[in-house]
């Protein structure tokens, strides 16, 4: 028993160093880098809230209504927890990120066909919607429900925005300072 100890020590040693996490992804420009928790958007300049809505959209940089927005391209909602019949200005904060979802949602883009000619083959969604949504808080503007980041692509070759695309999207509104 006590010639197999050693052998036991070396599995284990390089079982852990397996498991080690100099594989992380960190590049800001893959959409396998994360935001991690803990992270902070700030908001440069006051957002205002349009009368009966909770959020605002935001494109190359520019706040857009939902008509305005390309859905292939990059872009984030910005979303408050409550609607009000009166516009509301979200002021300049730091909102710190404490859970973040990703996900892909089916896209429908046109009625269903009960009866068609076909010979077979894919019958799934057209495309999907890639969004990571980041829940944020603020202590001083509680009403700050979350940010999530998105687009729609291709079922089999669609893409998670990276966090580049994320700030790009964002423009000079927010800032997004990532947590080590």
């Amino acid at each position: 028993m006590l010639a197999h100890k050693p052998a036991i020590g070396v599995l284990v040693v390089v079982l852990l160093t397996a498991c080690e996490s100099s594989q992380t992804v960190r590049d800001e420009d893959s959409q396998y880098y994360s935001v991690p928790l803990g992270s902070t958007f700030a908001l440069n300049t006051g957002i205002t809230i349009q009368p009966d809505n909770t959020s605002v959209y935001l494109q190359f940089g520019n706040i857009e209504t939902v008509g305005n927005i390309d859905f292939y391209k990059p872009h984030c909602k910005f979303e408050l927890y409550t609607i009000s019949e009166q516009a509301r200005q979200v002021e300049p904060d730091t909102f710190t990120v404490t859970r973040i979802v990703d996900q892909r949602e089916d896209v429908s883009l046109e009625w269903p066909r009960y009866a068609a000619l076909a010979m077979g083959g894919y019958d799934g969604p057209v495309h999907l919607t890639y969004s990571t949504t980041m829940y944020l808080d603020s202590k001083m503007q509680p009403d700050v429900f979350r940010m999530t980041c998105k687009r729609w692509d291709w079922p089999a070759t669609g893409e998670y925005l990276s966090i580049n695309e994320m700030r790009q999207a964002l423009g000079d509104y927010f800032t997004l300072t990532l947590a080590e």
